[in-house]
């Protein structure tokens, strides 16, 4: 296997192949030989973060027939004074629900997975049905809040929470499309950024999509700024 080239063992067992990941470092001249080798050994897709400045490393992907999933937005920003508790209507959960995974799957509505038409029908809806499950469970997250405007009444919104390259990290973040304008997102972000703080750390991050403008849009009026910015390339190998 190349130094340049790792094999993706979560990814590839929910899919059902060989998916692996073309490091940053990976050198441009070296691309179709790579390609060639992960076929040959059995790989059916290679994803490949590359800077957007990086003019080279874009033309080449796009020359070798990469699909351009993703254009990945990384946002951060620093957490200084916060509430000591909880806004209202935001606590802690551990039980799955039938809404929670349709705020799950109406966080992902943007996900590569769903975009790439090269993707099964349904992976989609499996990955981030088995997502809010996960991080129910703790696997996937540290914490899985959630917005109900009454004790009776069901999740208006859904945040999970965990931690990542010394960061706070939300993972999920969704409101329900019928109760959006309402700031319940707001709340959620409020009670992100205070357990970020009770948990010892000084920094949140999040990722959407370029594409998601308005996901963009609510985070830098929140006071995030980009942090990273990558495009991610899809390149199928039959």
């Amino acid at each position: 296997m190349s130094k340049f080239l790792q094999l993706l063992p979560w990814d590839s067992e929910f899919l059902g192949f060989s998916v692996g990941r073309l490091l940053s470092t990976t050198p441009v001249a070296e691309l179709p030989a790579l390609l060639e080798q992960a076929r040959q050994d059995g790989y059916r897709l290679l994803n490949w973060a590359v800077p957007p400045e990086d003019a080279a490393a874009n033309a080449a992907a796009c020359a070798a027939g990469g699909f351009l999933a993703d254009e990945k937005i990384t946002y951060a920003m620093r957490i200084e004074e916060v509430p000591t508790e909880l806004p209202a209507g935001v606590q802690p959960t551990t039980t799955l629900t039938s809404q929670l995974t349709a705020l799950a799957l109406q966080a992902g509505h943007r996900s590569r997975y769903q975009t790439d038409p090269r993707f099964e029908r349904d992976v989609y809806q499996r990955l981030y049905s088995l997502w809010i499950a996960n991080s129910l469970e703790g696997e996937m997250a540290r914490e899985v809040l959630v917005f109900r405007p009454d004790a009776s009444a069901a999740e208006a919104g859904l945040l999970t929470l965990g931690i990542k390259n010394t960061r706070a990290d939300i993972g999920l973040l969704a409101v329900d499309a019928q109760v959006r304008g309402q700031a319940i997102g707001a709340r959620l972000l409020t009670a992100a950024r205070q357990r970020t703080r009770a948990w010892g750390f000084d920094a949140l991050q999040v990722v959407t999509q370029r594409a998601n403008v308005g996901a963009c849009r609510f985070y830098e009026r929140c006071g995030f700024t980009p942090d990273v910015v990558e495009n991610i390339y899809h390149l199928w190998l039959y």
